[in-house]
C-alpha cells in the first residue's frame, strides 16, 4: 500500500511540475522591447514589432537554456537579426585578454515600461538602473560588467552588450526574485 502511495505520489508531482513548466512566466506591471542600432534605439519603444513576449519555460525556443530559467518569475523573447556590419560605427571591449570590436548593428539592450505605457521607461538593461544583468549564453552575447568604471577595456554598466557574431537570435529576457538575466540562442548565423 505504502509503495502505490509513494508512486501516485510521484506521479502527481510529476504533473504538478509539468504543468508550472508550461505557465506563461510574466511580469504584468511592465512591457518589455529589443533595442538597438538595428531597429532605432529609442523609436523602437511602443512598436509592437520589438515588444518582447512572455512565454514558458518549456517553450521550445529557450530548450537550450531551460535549467538557467529554473526559478524565473518572468521570461521574454523576440527573435532578432544583428549584422556585424553597416551601422557606421564600432564598439570594442576587452575580452579575455583580446580587444574584440563589435559593428553597431550588434549592439542589443533591453527596455523596460510601464505595462501600456511605453513613455514611463524603468531602465535600458544593462544600466546602473536595471542593476547587474546576468549573462545567460556568454558564447553569443558579451555582457559588460556591471562596473561603474572599466579597469581594463572590460566595459562598464552604461556599455552596450554586444552579440559576439552576427546572425539571427532569440533573445531572452528573464527576472528572477533576486536577479535579472538576458542571452542571444542563435537561430542562424
Amino acid at each position: 500500500m505504502k509503495r502505490i502511495f509513494a508512486l501516485l505520489l510521484l506521479a502527481c508531482s510529476t504533473l504538478l511540475l509539468a504543468g508550472c513548466a508550461g505557465t506563461i512566466l510574466e511580469n504584468a506591471e511592465k512591457d518589455y522591447y529589443a533595442v538597438g542600432q538595428f531597429n532605432g534605439w529609442g523609436t523602437a519603444v511602443g512598436d509592437e514589432t520589438y515588444k518582447m513576449t512572455a512565454i514558458a519555460i518549456n517553450d521550445e525556443r529557450v530548450a537550450s537554456i531551460k535549467a538557467e530559467l529554473k526559478g524565473a518569475t518572468a521570461v521574454y523573447v523576440l527573435q532578432v537579426a544583428l549584422q556585424g556590419e553597416g551601422a557606421g560605427w564600432t564598439f570594442e571591449y576587452k575580452i579575455d585578454g583580446e580587444t574584440v570590436t563589435f559593428d553597431g548593428n550588434q549592439a542589443i539592450k533591453v527596455v523596460r515600461t510601464a505595462k501600456d505605457d511605453p513613455d514611463t521607461i524603468d531602465f535600458w538593461a544593462q544600466n546602473k538602473e536595471s542593476g547587474a544583468i546576468t549573462n545567460l549564453t556568454p558564447d553569443t552575447l558579451y555582457m559588460p560588467p556591471y562596473q561603474e568604471t572599466a579597469t581594463d577595456g572590460e566595459g562598464t554598466w552604461g556599455d552596450n552588450p554586444g552579440a559576439l557574431e552576427d546572425g539571427t537570435y532569440y533573445l531572452v529576457y528573464a527576472e528572477f526574485s533576486t536577479y535579472k538575466a538576458m542571452g542571444l540562442i542563435i537561430i542562424s548565423a
